[in-house]
């Protein structure tokens, strides 16, 4: 009996399986995101700069190790190459166009994540993975809440910006134990 040919096209239990080989990288995003996320809340009369600065650097980091995963055959498909890109653009803008207005600010971070939150809820519903449908649903509501109610000024968009990292860290943390667990459980070839 010959061997099955095998499917060219990974499926959910085989992304899981090279993303648990790689826990650590989903462990270094969500201490970043906490980092993030104190520094926002603990330090938001520091001004624009400071939040552009950090908010374009967490930008840069979360898309260059999206794209770092992509590139290096740990994630696969377009959805993941385009997480990274939307990631990578919003960190530009921000860093080219700091004379922009709050309400600029407001309205590039709530499209971002719209975008990506979006895009979260597609790998998610491809991985079957709960914590990133959570992930990518928070993003999407806050993009909104963002995007229709620019008023409330920097101040607020500091704070929800804090709030997501938070939840996002909690997120990635959580993910990284359950992937670790999974990377050394001998049942699954770990």
């Amino acid at each position: 009996m010959s061997d099955p040919i095998p499917n060219p096209i990974p499926g959910p239990v085989h992304l899981l399986r090279l993303a648990a080989r790689h826990w650590w990288l989903f462990a270094l995003r969500g201490v970043a995101a906490l980092v993030f996320a104190a520094l926002t809340v603990l330090a938001p009369p520091a001004g624009l700069a400071l939040l552009l600065a950090l908010l374009a650097a967490w930008l840069a980091v979360e898309g260059g190790a999206t794209l770092w995963k992509a590139a290096t055959g740990h994630a696969h498909g377009a959805w993941v190459w385009l997480d990274g890109l939307v990631s990578l653009a919003a960190a530009a803008f921000l860093l080219l166009a700091p004379g922009q207005s709050a309400l600029g600010l407001v309205v590039v971070t709530g499209v971002w994540s719209i975008v990506v939150g979006a895009i979260r809820l597609v790998l998610a519903f491809r991985l079957s993975s709960v914590l990133l449908g959570a992930l990518g649903a928070l993003a999407v509501f806050f993009g909104f809440w963002l995007v229709l109610n620019p008023g409330p000024g920097l101040l607020a968009l500091v704070w929800l910006v804090g709030l997501q990292a938070l939840f996002m860290g909690v997120v990635l943390l959580g993910l990284a134990w359950r992937l670790r667990k999974l990377a050394h459980d001998p049942r699954h070839g770990g």
